[in-house]
C-alpha cells in the first residue's frame, strides 16, 4: 500500500493530483484545512491537504508471494539436507548428535526467516503486511496530527499577538481622537467655523505615527495656525512722496479711533510728520472728533468734500511722511456710499503710493463680517485692523476672516486710549487664547 500527502486549494484539486500520479483508484484516508504561516500571512488564502493510499497491484503482490513460496521450498530442502546428513553419519553418533543437527537445521530456517517454526501460509503474510501498514498509516496520521496543533498553535499566538498590536494602536489611536475632538471643541468655542476647525483637524492627521505625544500634536496644531496668519504687516513709509493710508470699513468700527492712534504711534513715537484728511462730511461728530486729536497731536487736518480735491492736497502735504484718510462709513448694502469711497481711493493713482486697511470689529457675527469683506473685494489689495478685543473672549472671526480673505493682519486694538490701546497684530498670543490659553 503506498502513502501520500497533497495540497491545493480545494480537496477536488487536490485528488486531481493525486490522481495524475498513483491513478484513478486512490482512496482519501485524510484530509484537513493548512492556514498559511510567515509575515503576509493574513493576506493568503487557507488550503486543504490531503492523504491518500492505492493498493498495490494484484501482479505485484503475486511476485511477491511467489519470491515467498520460493524461499520456503529452499528453506525446507535445507533442512531435508540437515537431516540426510545426520542419517548417513557413524554408527558411533548418537542421538543427542542427530538431534543437534536437527535443531541446527531447524535454527537455521529460524534465522533465516525471521519467524517461529511453523506451517506458512501467504493469507497469513498478508495479514501481516496489512496490520504493518495500518500501524505506518496510524504513526503517520499521529505524526500530521502532531505538526498541524503545533502550526495551528503558531497561528494562533501570531494572531493573538497581531491583535495585541492592534488593540495597542486603537488605545492609542482612541486617545488621539479625544485630544482631536477636544481641540476641535476648543476652536469652536472660540467662534472658529466648523469649517475652518475641521481644515486644521485634517491638516493634522497625515502627521501621526505610533509613538506621537500628545504634547506634540498641541504643537503641531498651534504651530499650523499661527502659519495660517501669516506675519502681520504695517505701515511703511514710501520710498517717494508722502505714503498715503485709508481706513475704511462699516459704520462704528472705530475707525476715527484707529486712525487717531496710528498718527499719535507715527508721530510720537516714530517722530514721523504725519496729515489726517476725512472723507466722512455725513457725520459732523466724526470730523470734529478727528480735528481734536489733529489739535492734540499738533498734525494738519483737513476735510476733503470731492476726490478731485485729493491731487491738489497731496502737493500741498507731499512732503510729509504719511497722509491718514478717515472714510466715510457706510453698510456694505449701500452702493451709492460704496462707490463714492471707491472715487477717493482711485484718486492718488499714478500719483503717491496708498495703502488701503480694512476695519473690522471683533464682535461682529461672522456671517455679517464675510458680506462686509466681500462688499470690498473690488478695491484688493486691502489688510487687516481687528478692533474691541476687549469686548470679547472668543477671537476665532480673526482667523476666519483671514482663511476668508487672504488678506494680511495688521493692526489690533483693545480699548478706546489714545495714543495707547493699540498693537500690531500677534499670532502667538491669538492662537494661545484659541486653544484654551490665557
Amino acid at each position: 500500500m503506498i502513502l501520500k500527502k497533497y495540497t491545493a486549494d480545494t480537496t477536488e484539486k487536490a485528488l486531481d493530483l493525486a490522481k495524475k500520479e498513483l491513478g484513478e483508484d486512490v482512496i482519501l484516508m485524510h484530509s484537513k484545512n493548512v492556514k498559511p504561516s510567515g509575515l503576509f500571512s493574513f493576506f493568503r488564502k487557507s488550503r486543504i491537504e490531503v492523504t491518500v493510499a492505492k493498493e498495490e497491484s494484484d501482479d505485484k503482490a503475486e511476485a511477491k508471494a511467489k519470491a515467498r513460496e520460493a524461499d520456503i521450498r529452499e528453506g525446507i530442502a535445507s533442512i531435508d539436507r540437515a537431516r540426510q546428513k545426520a542419517e548417513s553419519a557413524a554408527p558411533a553418533q548418537d542421538n543427542a548428535a542427530k538431534a543437534q543437527a536437527d535443531e541446527e537445521a531447524y535454527s537455521g530456517r529460524n534465522i533465516r526467516f525471521g519467524m517461529p517454526e511453523k506451517e506458512i501460509t501467504y493469507t497469513e503474510e498478508k495479514k501481516d503486511v496489512e496490520s504493518r501498514l495500518d500501524n505506518i498509516q496510524s504513526l503517520l496520521e499521529q505524526k500530521l496530527s502532531k505538526d498541524n496543533q503545533l502550526r495551528e498553535e503558531e497561528q494562533r499566538r501570531a494572531e493573538a499577538a497581531e491583535r495585541e498590536r492592534e488593540d495597542a494602536n486603537n488605545a492609542k489611536r482612541s486617545k488621539f481622537d479625544e485630544f482631536l475632538k477636544l481641540i476641535y471643541k476648543m476652536l469652536v468655542d472660540n467662534e472658529v467655523t466648523e469649517t475652518v476647525a475641521n481644515q486644521m483637524i485634517d491638516e493634522i492627521e497625515p502627521n501621526f505615527s505610533d509613538d506621537i505625544k500628545i504634547e506634540h500634536i498641541l504643537a503641531d496644531i498651534y504651530q499650523k495656525i499661527i502659519l495660517k496668519f501669516g506675519k502681520p504687516e504695517c505701515i511703511e513709509p514710501s520710498a517717494d512722496g508722502a505714503k498715503v493710508v485709508f481706513l475704511v470699513g462699516p459704520t462704528g468700527v472705530g475707525k476715527t479711533t484707529t486712525l487717531a492712534k496710528i498718527a499719535a504711534n507715527l508721530k510720537l513715537v516714530q517722530h514721523k510728520r504725519v496729515a489726517m484728511f476725512t472723507t466722512d462730511t455725513y457725520r459732523i461728530s466724526a470730523a470734529e472728533q478727528l480735528r481734536t486729536y489733529s489739535t492734540i497731536l499738533d498734525a494738519p487736518f483737513q476735510i476733503v468734500y470731492k476726490a478731485e480735491e485729493m491731487a491738489d492736497l497731496y502737493k500741498e502735504y507731499k512732503d510729509y511722511d504719511y497722509i491718514l484718510v478717515d472714510t466715510i462709513g457706510h453698510s456694505h448694502h449701500n452702493g451709492e456710499l460704496k462707490e463714492l469711497t471707491k472715487s477717493f481711493l482711485n484718486a492718488f493713482e499714478g500719483i503717491a503710493e496708498s495703502e488701503i486697511y480694512l476695519v473690522l470689529s471683533a464682535t461682529t457675527k461672522y456671517r455679517d463680517l464675510v458680506a462686509i469683506a466681500n462688499s470690498y473685494e473690488d478695491i484688493k489689495p486691502y489688510r487687516l485692523i481687528f478692533t474691541k478685543l476687549d469686548e470679547t473672549d472668543a477671537q476665532g472671526n480673526l482667523l476666519n476672516l483671514r482663511m476668508h480673505t487672504h488678506a494680511s493682519m495688521s493692526y489690533v486694538t483693545n480699548g478706546q486710549n489714545v495714543p495707547g490701546d493699540i498693537k500690531l497684530f500677534d499670532a502667538q498670543e491669538t492662537v494661545k487664547k484659541l486653544l484654551g490659553g490665557h
